[in-house]
Protein backbone atom coordinates (compact mmCIF):
# COMPACT_ATOMS: atom_id res chain seq x y z
CA UNK A 1 0.00 0.00 0.00
CA UNK A 2 2.66 2.43 0.71
CA UNK A 3 4.78 1.86 -2.25
CA UNK A 4 1.39 2.24 -4.63
CA UNK A 5 1.03 5.64 -2.25
CA UNK A 6 4.53 6.59 -2.98
CA UNK A 7 3.94 5.85 -6.75
CA UNK A 8 0.78 8.00 -6.93
CA UNK A 9 2.71 10.72 -5.00
CA UNK A 10 5.57 10.26 -7.85
CA UNK A 11 2.94 11.00 -10.57
CA UNK A 12 1.34 13.50 -9.54
CA UNK A 13 4.54 15.38 -8.66
CA UNK A 14 5.87 15.02 -12.27
CA UNK A 15 2.47 15.97 -13.73
CA UNK A 16 3.18 18.81 -11.46
CA UNK A 17 6.09 20.33 -12.89
CA UNK A 18 4.92 19.40 -16.48
CA UNK A 19 1.94 22.15 -15.27
CA UNK A 20 5.06 24.77 -14.49
CA UNK A 21 6.92 23.95 -17.21
CA UNK A 22 4.17 24.23 -20.28
CA UNK A 23 2.20 27.15 -18.22
CA UNK A 24 5.75 29.38 -18.53
CA UNK A 25 5.84 28.40 -22.13
CA UNK A 26 2.45 29.29 -22.48
CA UNK A 27 3.10 33.04 -21.16
CA UNK A 28 6.57 32.94 -23.37
CA UNK A 29 4.22 32.37 -26.66
CA UNK A 30 1.77 34.68 -25.99
CA UNK A 31 0.75 37.06 -28.96
CA UNK A 32 -0.95 40.33 -27.43
CA UNK A 33 -2.13 41.14 -30.78
CA UNK A 34 -4.37 37.88 -30.75
CA UNK A 35 -4.93 37.97 -27.21
CA UNK A 36 -3.88 34.69 -26.63
CA UNK A 37 -0.94 32.24 -27.24
CA UNK A 38 0.69 30.04 -30.01
CA UNK A 39 -0.14 26.68 -28.61
CA UNK A 40 1.16 25.21 -31.70
CA UNK A 41 4.57 26.24 -30.73
CA UNK A 42 3.91 24.69 -26.95
CA UNK A 43 3.13 21.65 -28.05
CA UNK A 44 6.18 21.60 -30.40
CA UNK A 45 8.52 22.53 -27.48
CA UNK A 46 6.94 20.36 -25.40
CA UNK A 47 6.67 17.18 -27.64
CA UNK A 48 3.37 16.43 -26.56
CA UNK A 49 -0.44 16.55 -27.88
CA UNK A 50 -1.81 20.12 -27.67
CA UNK A 51 -4.99 18.86 -25.58
CA UNK A 52 -2.23 17.12 -23.05
CA UNK A 53 -1.31 20.47 -23.11
CA UNK A 54 -4.17 22.50 -22.67
CA UNK A 55 -4.90 19.91 -19.88
CA UNK A 56 -1.64 20.80 -17.88
CA UNK A 57 -1.91 24.50 -18.07
CA UNK A 58 -2.39 26.02 -14.80
CA UNK A 59 -4.01 29.28 -15.33
CA UNK A 60 -3.34 30.43 -11.69
CA UNK A 61 0.73 30.60 -12.43
CA UNK A 62 -0.05 32.18 -15.51
CA UNK A 63 0.73 36.27 -16.33
CA UNK A 64 -1.82 36.72 -18.76
CA UNK A 65 -5.65 37.97 -18.46
CA UNK A 66 -8.37 35.48 -19.56
CA UNK A 67 -10.60 37.69 -22.02
CA UNK A 68 -14.32 37.97 -21.56
CA UNK A 69 -16.80 38.00 -24.41
CA UNK A 70 -20.06 37.94 -23.66
CA UNK A 71 -21.69 39.19 -26.84
CA UNK A 72 -20.79 37.50 -30.26
CA UNK A 73 -20.01 41.17 -31.27
CA UNK A 74 -17.02 41.13 -29.20
CA UNK A 75 -15.81 38.07 -31.10
CA UNK A 76 -13.47 38.74 -34.33
CA UNK A 77 -14.46 36.88 -37.36
CA UNK A 78 -10.41 35.21 -37.27
CA UNK A 79 -11.45 34.49 -33.46
CA UNK A 80 -14.58 32.74 -34.70
CA UNK A 81 -12.94 30.53 -37.27
CA UNK A 82 -10.16 29.89 -34.99
CA UNK A 83 -13.10 28.34 -32.44
CA UNK A 84 -15.08 26.82 -35.33
CA UNK A 85 -11.71 25.19 -36.52
CA UNK A 86 -10.50 24.49 -33.00
CA UNK A 87 -13.67 22.38 -31.91
CA UNK A 88 -14.49 20.27 -35.05
CA UNK A 89 -11.08 18.95 -35.26
CA UNK A 90 -9.47 18.32 -32.06
CA UNK A 91 -12.90 17.46 -29.95
CA UNK A 92 -15.60 16.50 -32.85
CA UNK A 93 -18.46 15.74 -30.55
CA UNK A 94 -17.22 17.77 -27.49
CA UNK A 95 -18.86 17.32 -23.88
CA UNK A 96 -18.86 19.46 -21.21
CA UNK A 97 -15.71 18.34 -19.40
CA UNK A 98 -13.74 19.81 -22.14
CA UNK A 99 -14.89 22.99 -22.62
CA UNK A 100 -12.73 24.63 -20.00
CA UNK A 101 -9.60 23.41 -22.51
CA UNK A 102 -11.45 25.28 -25.34
CA UNK A 103 -11.19 28.33 -23.08
CA UNK A 104 -7.60 27.91 -22.42
CA UNK A 105 -6.92 27.83 -26.17
CA UNK A 106 -9.13 30.98 -27.21
CA UNK A 107 -8.20 32.97 -23.64
CA UNK A 108 -12.02 33.45 -23.52
CA UNK A 109 -13.96 32.59 -20.90
CA UNK A 110 -15.49 29.00 -21.41
CA UNK A 111 -19.31 30.31 -20.72
CA UNK A 112 -17.98 32.80 -23.40
CA UNK A 113 -16.70 30.02 -25.81
CA UNK A 114 -19.74 27.97 -25.43
CA UNK A 115 -22.14 31.19 -26.49
CA UNK A 116 -20.46 32.34 -29.22
CA UNK A 117 -19.84 28.37 -30.67
CA UNK A 118 -23.82 27.73 -30.13
CA UNK A 119 -24.26 31.16 -32.47
CA UNK A 120 -22.10 29.48 -34.71
CA UNK A 121 -23.95 26.65 -35.27
CA UNK A 122 -27.36 27.36 -34.68
CA UNK A 123 -27.05 31.26 -36.00
CA UNK A 124 -29.51 33.69 -35.06
CA UNK A 125 -30.22 37.36 -34.65
CA UNK A 126 -29.60 39.07 -31.31
CA UNK A 127 -30.22 42.78 -30.02
CA UNK A 128 -26.57 43.28 -29.47
CA UNK A 129 -25.58 42.12 -33.14
CA UNK A 130 -28.74 43.73 -34.83
CA UNK A 131 -27.32 46.78 -33.20
CA UNK A 132 -23.97 46.41 -34.80
CA UNK A 133 -25.31 45.81 -38.21
CA UNK A 134 -27.21 48.92 -37.71
CA UNK A 135 -24.45 51.15 -37.25
CA UNK A 136 -22.51 49.21 -40.08
CA UNK A 137 -25.50 50.05 -42.65
CA UNK A 138 -25.48 53.63 -41.37
CA UNK A 139 -21.84 53.86 -42.46
CA UNK A 140 -22.83 52.79 -45.65
CA UNK A 141 -20.97 49.40 -45.27
CA UNK A 142 -21.82 46.75 -47.87
CA UNK A 143 -23.83 43.39 -47.08
CA UNK A 144 -20.54 41.21 -48.04
CA UNK A 145 -18.04 43.46 -45.86
CA UNK A 146 -20.73 43.14 -42.91
CA UNK A 147 -21.09 38.93 -43.48
CA UNK A 148 -16.95 39.16 -43.37
CA UNK A 149 -17.15 40.94 -40.15
CA UNK A 150 -19.63 38.41 -38.72
CA UNK A 151 -19.42 35.58 -40.47
CA UNK A 152 -22.28 32.98 -38.34
CA UNK A 153 -24.68 32.77 -41.02
CA UNK A 154 -24.07 30.39 -43.82
CA UNK A 155 -24.60 33.04 -46.69
CA UNK A 156 -25.26 36.98 -46.89
CA UNK A 157 -29.15 36.62 -47.63
CA UNK A 158 -29.13 34.02 -44.78
CA UNK A 159 -27.44 37.17 -42.77
CA UNK A 160 -29.98 39.85 -44.43
CA UNK A 161 -33.25 38.26 -43.86
CA UNK A 162 -32.29 37.58 -40.23
CA UNK A 163 -31.30 41.31 -39.67
CA UNK A 164 -35.13 42.89 -41.38
CA UNK A 165 -36.99 39.87 -39.49
CA UNK A 166 -35.38 40.86 -36.21
CA UNK A 167 -37.95 41.87 -33.81
CA UNK A 168 -37.25 43.32 -30.21
CA UNK A 169 -38.85 41.53 -27.03
CA UNK A 170 -40.27 44.77 -26.21
CA UNK A 171 -41.41 45.42 -29.60
CA UNK A 172 -44.87 47.48 -29.20
CA UNK A 173 -46.77 45.34 -32.14
CA UNK A 174 -45.08 42.47 -30.63
CA UNK A 175 -47.20 43.24 -27.49
CA UNK A 176 -50.24 43.53 -29.28
CA UNK A 177 -49.75 40.35 -31.35
CA UNK A 178 -48.84 38.20 -28.41
CA UNK A 179 -51.64 39.69 -26.04
CA UNK A 180 -54.05 37.83 -24.29
CA UNK A 181 -57.70 38.37 -25.77
CA UNK A 182 -60.11 40.47 -23.27
CA UNK A 183 -63.58 39.59 -22.86
CA UNK A 184 -64.25 42.39 -25.15
CA UNK A 185 -62.38 40.83 -28.03
CA UNK A 186 -64.33 37.59 -27.41
CA UNK A 187 -67.30 38.73 -27.81
CA UNK A 188 -66.27 40.71 -31.01
CA UNK A 189 -65.34 37.12 -32.35
CA UNK A 190 -68.56 35.60 -31.18
CA UNK A 191 -70.43 37.84 -32.92
CA UNK A 192 -68.17 37.49 -36.64
CA UNK A 193 -69.16 33.47 -36.04
CA UNK A 194 -72.34 34.03 -35.66
CA UNK A 195 -72.85 36.19 -38.55
CA UNK A 196 -70.45 35.23 -41.17
CA UNK A 197 -69.53 31.64 -40.47
CA UNK A 198 -70.82 28.97 -42.77
CA UNK A 199 -69.64 25.26 -42.90
CA UNK A 200 -69.27 25.31 -46.49
CA UNK A 201 -67.72 28.99 -46.90
CA UNK A 202 -65.19 28.93 -43.14
CA UNK A 203 -63.14 31.50 -44.99
CA UNK A 204 -65.40 34.14 -44.80
CA UNK A 205 -65.39 34.62 -41.07
CA UNK A 206 -61.45 34.31 -40.96
CA UNK A 207 -61.40 37.55 -43.34
CA UNK A 208 -63.51 39.42 -41.35
CA UNK A 209 -61.77 38.86 -38.09
CA UNK A 210 -58.25 39.61 -39.76
CA UNK A 211 -60.16 43.18 -40.68
CA UNK A 212 -61.57 43.30 -36.93
CA UNK A 213 -58.15 42.63 -35.82
CA UNK A 214 -55.16 43.57 -38.07
CA UNK A 215 -52.59 43.53 -35.67
CA UNK A 216 -53.12 40.15 -34.68
CA UNK A 217 -51.16 36.83 -35.86
CA UNK A 218 -53.69 34.94 -38.29
CA UNK A 219 -52.89 31.35 -36.31
CA UNK A 220 -54.07 33.28 -33.06
CA UNK A 221 -57.61 34.57 -34.40
CA UNK A 222 -57.74 31.29 -36.21
CA UNK A 223 -57.59 29.45 -32.95
CA UNK A 224 -60.03 31.71 -31.37
CA UNK A 225 -62.95 31.02 -34.04
CA UNK A 226 -61.78 27.21 -33.34
CA UNK A 227 -62.67 27.62 -29.65
CA UNK A 228 -65.76 30.01 -30.03
CA UNK A 229 -67.07 26.80 -32.40
CA UNK A 230 -66.29 24.63 -29.95
CA UNK A 231 -68.48 26.12 -27.05
CA UNK A 232 -72.14 25.43 -27.29
CA UNK A 233 -74.55 27.16 -25.08
CA UNK A 234 -77.50 25.08 -23.60
CA UNK A 235 -79.78 26.38 -26.25
CA UNK A 236 -77.31 24.83 -29.10
CA UNK A 237 -77.24 21.24 -26.99
CA UNK A 238 -80.68 21.30 -26.68
CA UNK A 239 -81.34 21.83 -30.84
CA UNK A 240 -78.74 19.18 -31.27
CA UNK A 241 -80.19 16.72 -28.99
CA UNK A 242 -83.59 17.46 -30.78
CA UNK A 243 -82.41 17.21 -34.48
CA UNK A 244 -80.42 13.60 -33.68
CA UNK A 245 -83.34 12.57 -32.29
CA UNK A 246 -85.18 12.87 -35.43
CA UNK A 247 -82.85 10.04 -37.31
CA UNK A 248 -82.63 6.61 -36.60
CA UNK A 249 -79.47 5.18 -34.71
CA UNK A 250 -76.71 4.64 -37.56
CA UNK A 251 -78.70 7.20 -40.23
CA UNK A 252 -77.97 10.52 -38.79
CA UNK A 253 -76.95 13.14 -41.46
CA UNK A 254 -74.27 15.14 -39.47
CA UNK A 255 -73.74 17.02 -42.75
CA UNK A 256 -77.12 18.21 -42.41
CA UNK A 257 -77.88 18.93 -38.56
CA UNK A 258 -74.51 20.50 -38.74
CA UNK A 259 -75.98 23.20 -41.66
CA UNK A 260 -79.18 23.76 -39.61
CA UNK A 261 -76.38 24.73 -36.60
CA UNK A 262 -74.07 26.99 -38.48
CA UNK A 263 -71.20 24.43 -37.96
CA UNK A 264 -69.43 22.06 -39.17
CA UNK A 265 -70.85 18.25 -39.22
CA UNK A 266 -67.74 16.93 -37.18
CA UNK A 267 -68.32 19.67 -34.52
CA UNK A 268 -71.83 18.16 -34.48
CA UNK A 269 -70.50 14.63 -35.04
CA UNK A 270 -68.06 15.26 -31.93
CA UNK A 271 -70.57 17.13 -29.47
CA UNK A 272 -73.16 14.45 -29.52
CA UNK A 273 -70.52 12.04 -29.27
CA UNK A 274 -69.68 13.96 -25.65
CA UNK A 275 -72.38 14.17 -24.55
CA UNK A 276 -73.25 10.56 -25.14
CA UNK A 277 -69.95 9.72 -22.97
CA UNK A 278 -71.22 11.46 -20.31
CA UNK A 279 -74.17 9.76 -20.04
CA UNK A 280 -72.53 6.89 -19.96
CA UNK A 281 -70.21 6.04 -16.61
CA UNK A 282 -69.12 2.63 -15.94
CA UNK A 283 -70.28 1.25 -12.87
CA UNK A 284 -68.33 -1.98 -10.32
CA UNK A 285 -71.61 -3.96 -11.72
CA UNK A 286 -70.66 -2.79 -15.42
CA UNK A 287 -66.96 -3.35 -14.94
CA UNK A 288 -67.39 -7.11 -13.13
CA UNK A 289 -69.61 -8.11 -15.77
CA UNK A 290 -67.92 -7.25 -18.99
CA UNK A 291 -64.44 -8.17 -16.98
CA UNK A 292 -65.72 -12.20 -16.55
CA UNK A 293 -66.97 -12.36 -19.46
CA UNK A 294 -63.35 -10.52 -21.01
CA UNK A 295 -61.42 -13.40 -18.82
CA UNK A 296 -63.67 -16.07 -20.27
CA UNK A 297 -62.52 -15.57 -23.53
CA UNK A 298 -58.98 -15.20 -22.95
CA UNK A 299 -58.79 -18.01 -20.85
CA UNK A 300 -60.54 -20.32 -23.59
CA UNK A 301 -58.95 -19.13 -26.73
CA UNK A 302 -56.45 -16.51 -25.58
CA UNK A 303 -57.95 -13.54 -27.70
CA UNK A 304 -61.03 -11.16 -27.14
CA UNK A 305 -64.43 -10.61 -29.50
CA UNK A 306 -65.28 -7.09 -28.27
CA UNK A 307 -67.80 -7.37 -30.70
CA UNK A 308 -69.25 -10.22 -29.51
CA UNK A 309 -69.38 -9.19 -26.24
CA UNK A 310 -71.08 -5.91 -26.31
CA UNK A 311 -73.69 -7.21 -28.80
CA UNK A 312 -74.12 -9.85 -25.45
CA UNK A 313 -74.30 -7.54 -22.66
CA UNK A 314 -76.05 -4.96 -25.16
CA UNK A 315 -73.51 -2.20 -24.73
CA UNK A 316 -71.13 -0.49 -27.43
CA UNK A 317 -67.93 -1.70 -27.86
CA UNK A 318 -65.83 1.19 -26.87
CA UNK A 319 -68.28 1.17 -23.47
CA UNK A 320 -67.09 -2.42 -23.22
CA UNK A 321 -63.24 -1.77 -23.43
CA UNK A 322 -63.45 1.25 -21.34
CA UNK A 323 -65.20 -1.19 -18.52
CA UNK A 324 -62.86 -4.12 -18.92
CA UNK A 325 -60.65 -4.88 -15.60
CA UNK A 326 -58.90 -7.99 -16.44
CA UNK A 327 -55.98 -7.81 -17.71
CA UNK A 328 -53.76 -11.36 -16.97
CA UNK A 329 -51.25 -11.62 -20.09
CA UNK A 330 -51.03 -8.41 -21.47
CA UNK A 331 -47.58 -7.69 -23.27
CA UNK A 332 -45.27 -4.97 -22.54
CA UNK A 333 -44.57 -2.40 -25.80
CA UNK A 334 -40.91 -0.45 -24.90
CA UNK A 335 -39.58 1.22 -27.81
CA UNK A 336 -36.46 0.07 -29.40
CA UNK A 337 -35.12 1.08 -32.73
CA UNK A 338 -34.47 -2.10 -33.96
CA UNK A 339 -37.71 -4.05 -32.97
CA UNK A 340 -40.55 -1.18 -33.29
CA UNK A 341 -43.28 -1.42 -35.23
CA UNK A 342 -45.39 1.17 -37.37
CA UNK A 343 -48.06 -1.51 -37.85
CA UNK A 344 -48.73 -1.75 -34.10
CA UNK A 345 -48.40 2.23 -33.93
CA UNK A 346 -50.32 3.34 -36.27
CA UNK A 347 -53.22 0.74 -35.22
CA UNK A 348 -53.41 2.43 -31.76
CA UNK A 349 -53.12 5.70 -33.67
CA UNK A 350 -56.16 4.93 -35.52
CA UNK A 351 -58.61 4.04 -32.17
CA UNK A 352 -57.76 7.05 -30.45
CA UNK A 353 -58.37 9.02 -33.45
CA UNK A 354 -61.47 7.31 -34.32
CA UNK A 355 -62.77 7.00 -30.47
CA UNK A 356 -61.11 10.11 -28.73
CA UNK A 357 -60.63 13.15 -31.23
CA UNK A 358 -59.57 16.46 -29.60
CA UNK A 359 -60.39 17.62 -27.81
CA UNK A 360 -61.59 14.29 -26.26
CA UNK A 361 -59.23 13.39 -23.34
CA UNK A 362 -58.12 9.65 -24.23
CA UNK A 363 -59.09 6.53 -21.95
CA UNK A 364 -56.27 4.34 -21.67
CA UNK A 365 -57.86 1.92 -19.92
CA UNK A 366 -59.73 1.08 -23.34
CA UNK A 367 -56.79 1.48 -25.19
CA UNK A 368 -54.85 -0.91 -23.67
CA UNK A 369 -57.60 -3.56 -23.65
CA UNK A 370 -58.03 -2.83 -27.28
CA UNK A 371 -53.82 -3.23 -28.28
CA UNK A 372 -54.46 -5.77 -24.90
CA UNK A 373 -50.68 -4.25 -24.18
CA UNK A 374 -50.07 -2.63 -20.58
CA UNK A 375 -51.44 0.86 -19.77
CA UNK A 376 -48.55 2.41 -18.85
CA UNK A 377 -46.49 0.80 -22.01
CA UNK A 378 -49.36 2.31 -24.35
CA UNK A 379 -49.19 5.77 -22.45
CA UNK A 380 -45.56 6.49 -22.86
CA UNK A 381 -45.58 4.59 -26.62
CA UNK A 382 -48.46 7.55 -27.50
CA UNK A 383 -46.61 10.25 -25.76
CA UNK A 384 -43.27 9.08 -28.03
CA UNK A 385 -45.90 9.29 -31.58
CA UNK A 386 -46.55 13.04 -30.21
CA UNK A 387 -43.23 13.39 -30.55
CA UNK A 388 -42.66 14.21 -26.81
CA UNK A 389 -39.64 13.35 -24.51
CA UNK A 390 -39.33 13.49 -20.84
CA UNK A 391 -35.71 14.43 -20.71
CA UNK A 392 -34.61 12.25 -17.06
CA UNK A 393 -30.76 12.62 -16.24
CA UNK A 394 -30.44 8.80 -17.40
CA UNK A 395 -31.89 10.46 -20.55
CA UNK A 396 -29.36 12.99 -20.92
CA UNK A 397 -26.34 10.32 -20.18
CA UNK A 398 -27.33 8.41 -22.99
CA UNK A 399 -27.59 11.19 -25.49
CA UNK A 400 -24.01 12.21 -23.84
CA UNK A 401 -22.59 8.85 -24.35
CA UNK A 402 -23.71 8.25 -27.78
CA UNK A 403 -22.49 11.95 -28.75
CA UNK A 404 -18.76 10.45 -27.29
CA UNK A 405 -19.66 8.04 -29.67
CA UNK A 406 -19.71 9.89 -32.69
CA UNK A 407 -23.25 9.47 -33.23
CA UNK A 408 -25.17 12.04 -35.14
CA UNK A 409 -27.94 14.03 -33.91
CA UNK A 410 -30.75 12.58 -36.38
CA UNK A 411 -29.74 9.39 -35.41
CA UNK A 412 -29.50 9.90 -31.76
CA UNK A 413 -33.27 10.94 -32.13
CA UNK A 414 -34.09 7.34 -33.60
CA UNK A 415 -32.17 5.69 -30.46
CA UNK A 416 -34.61 7.53 -28.25
CA UNK A 417 -38.41 7.58 -30.51
CA UNK A 418 -39.55 7.16 -34.01
CA UNK A 419 -40.60 10.74 -34.61
CA UNK A 420 -38.09 12.63 -32.25
CA UNK A 421 -36.84 15.69 -33.87
CA UNK A 422 -33.85 15.92 -34.06
CA UNK A 423 -33.49 19.60 -32.80
CA UNK A 424 -35.12 18.77 -29.83
CA UNK A 425 -32.03 16.35 -29.00
CA UNK A 426 -29.47 19.32 -29.60
CA UNK A 427 -31.02 21.49 -27.27
CA UNK A 428 -30.87 19.13 -24.83
CA UNK A 429 -27.48 17.95 -25.42
CA UNK A 430 -26.64 21.67 -25.62
CA UNK A 431 -28.44 22.40 -22.59
CA UNK A 432 -26.87 20.00 -20.37
CA UNK A 433 -23.37 21.34 -21.60
CA UNK A 434 -24.32 24.51 -20.51
CA UNK A 435 -25.37 23.82 -17.21
CA UNK A 436 -21.80 21.85 -16.51
CA UNK A 437 -20.10 24.57 -17.83
CA UNK A 438 -21.66 27.21 -15.33
CA UNK A 439 -22.19 25.16 -12.93
CA UNK A 440 -21.37 26.08 -9.19
CA UNK A 441 -19.23 23.50 -7.08
CA UNK A 442 -21.23 21.25 -4.67
CA UNK A 443 -21.23 21.21 -0.91
CA UNK A 444 -19.48 17.45 -1.65
CA UNK A 445 -16.98 19.25 -4.65
CA UNK A 446 -16.23 21.72 -1.50
CA UNK A 447 -15.86 19.05 0.79
CA UNK A 448 -12.92 17.13 -1.00
CA UNK A 449 -11.51 20.48 -2.11
CA UNK A 450 -10.67 21.28 1.43
CA UNK A 451 -9.88 18.25 2.37
CA UNK A 452 -6.80 18.24 0.00
CA UNK A 453 -5.80 21.65 0.52
CA UNK A 454 -5.61 20.99 4.46
CA UNK A 455 -3.48 17.91 3.86
CA UNK A 456 -1.19 18.97 0.98
CA UNK A 457 -0.58 22.54 2.65
CA UNK A 458 2.53 22.64 4.41
CA UNK A 459 4.49 19.39 2.71
CA UNK A 460 4.06 21.20 -0.92
CA UNK A 461 4.77 24.23 -2.61
CA UNK A 462 1.05 26.58 -3.52
CA UNK A 463 1.75 25.97 -7.13
CA UNK A 464 2.26 22.11 -6.95
CA UNK A 465 -0.64 21.57 -4.39
CA UNK A 466 -2.94 23.50 -6.96
CA UNK A 467 -2.13 21.44 -9.70
CA UNK A 468 -3.10 19.03 -7.78
CA UNK A 469 -6.19 19.47 -7.00
CA UNK A 470 -7.05 20.30 -10.61
CA UNK A 471 -5.63 17.40 -10.88
CA UNK A 472 -7.77 15.20 -9.16
CA UNK A 473 -11.10 17.87 -9.55
CA UNK A 474 -11.15 17.11 -13.20
CA UNK A 475 -14.97 17.04 -13.81
CA UNK A 476 -15.99 20.13 -12.01
CA UNK A 477 -15.89 23.73 -13.48
CA UNK A 478 -12.62 24.57 -13.62
CA UNK A 479 -13.27 28.57 -13.43
CA UNK A 480 -15.14 28.13 -10.13
CA UNK A 481 -13.07 25.03 -8.95
CA UNK A 482 -9.57 27.72 -8.92
CA UNK A 483 -11.05 30.85 -7.75
CA UNK A 484 -12.50 28.51 -4.30
CA UNK A 485 -8.73 26.93 -4.14
CA UNK A 486 -7.87 30.36 -3.86
CA UNK A 487 -10.37 31.73 -1.60
CA UNK A 488 -10.00 28.81 0.55
CA UNK A 489 -6.36 28.68 0.83
CA UNK A 490 -5.87 32.57 2.42
CA UNK A 491 -7.43 31.54 5.07
CA UNK A 492 -4.88 28.69 6.14
CA UNK A 493 -2.47 29.66 9.49
CA UNK A 494 0.51 28.31 7.28
CA UNK A 495 -0.05 31.11 4.21
CA UNK A 496 -1.07 33.92 6.75
CA UNK A 497 2.55 33.20 8.52
CA UNK A 498 4.05 33.20 5.52
CA UNK A 499 2.91 36.51 4.72
CA UNK A 500 3.67 37.76 8.48
CA UNK A 501 7.05 36.89 8.19
CA UNK A 502 7.59 38.88 4.79
CA UNK A 503 8.31 42.57 4.00
CA UNK A 504 4.83 43.94 3.07
CA UNK A 505 6.48 47.19 2.02
CA UNK A 506 9.27 45.46 -0.16
CA UNK A 507 5.93 43.46 -2.03
CA UNK A 508 4.03 46.98 -2.70
CA UNK A 509 7.08 48.09 -3.77
CA UNK A 510 8.52 45.12 -6.17
CA UNK A 511 4.32 45.28 -7.91
CA UNK A 512 4.43 49.18 -8.22
CA UNK A 513 7.87 48.43 -10.30
CA UNK A 514 6.30 46.03 -12.37
CA UNK A 515 7.08 42.63 -10.84
CA UNK A 516 4.42 39.88 -11.53
CA UNK A 517 1.85 39.20 -8.26
CA UNK A 518 1.63 35.75 -9.45
CA UNK A 519 5.22 35.65 -9.45
CA UNK A 520 6.16 37.57 -6.14
CA UNK A 521 3.60 34.77 -4.90
CA UNK A 522 5.04 31.58 -5.96
CA UNK A 523 8.40 33.05 -4.70
CA UNK A 524 6.88 33.52 -1.36
CA UNK A 525 4.88 30.27 -1.58
CA UNK A 526 1.34 31.61 -0.98
CA UNK A 527 -1.74 32.26 -2.85
CA UNK A 528 -1.86 35.40 -5.67
CA UNK A 529 -5.35 35.88 -3.82
CA UNK A 530 -2.95 36.97 -0.64
CA UNK A 531 -1.21 39.69 -2.36
CA UNK A 532 -4.36 41.02 -4.73
CA UNK A 533 -5.72 41.39 -1.15
CA UNK A 534 -3.15 43.10 0.38
CA UNK A 535 -2.73 45.50 -2.15
CA UNK A 536 -6.34 46.57 -2.06
CA UNK A 537 -6.37 47.11 1.66
CA UNK A 538 -3.05 49.40 1.53
CA UNK A 539 -3.63 51.32 -1.83
CA UNK A 540 -4.18 54.58 -0.25
CA UNK A 541 -1.41 54.20 1.66
CA UNK A 542 0.58 53.55 -1.36
CA UNK A 543 -1.05 56.42 -2.75
CA UNK A 544 -0.37 58.56 -0.23
CA UNK A 545 3.63 57.60 -0.17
Amino acid sequence: MEQALAADDARLQKRAELSIRVTKLADLAYDEQRGRCDWESVTRDMDMPLIECLRLFDPSLSTFSVRSLPNITDWLANDLSTLKSLVSEQFGAITADEWPLVGIYMNVEQADCFMAHTMCTFPQMTTDLHEAITRHRNANMEWKNIFEKHPLFSCISGLRNAYYQFKEPGDSKLKAIYSEWTDADTCRIQELVQTYYKPENQREVLIQAQMAFPNRLQQSIINKIKCTLHNWNADDVARLVHLVSTYKRGEIDWAAIGKDLGRTADLCHLKHDQLDRGNFKPTVEHSQTVSREVQKQYEQQHNVDWTGIAQQLNLSERECLEANQFNTGKAQWIYHPDTFSWDMANRMKTFIKDNYPEPLPVNYTAVSNYMWIDMDDCVKMASLLRGEMVWTSETIAQVVELRKQGMIYKDIARQLSPVLNKSKVVAAYYGHIKSKVNAPLTCKEKHRIKELVDTHAEQMPFTELRALVVQKMTLVNQQALGSFINSYAVSLPVYKERLHNADTEQIASQILNGTKPGELAAQLDIPPLMLTRLMRKNASTILNN
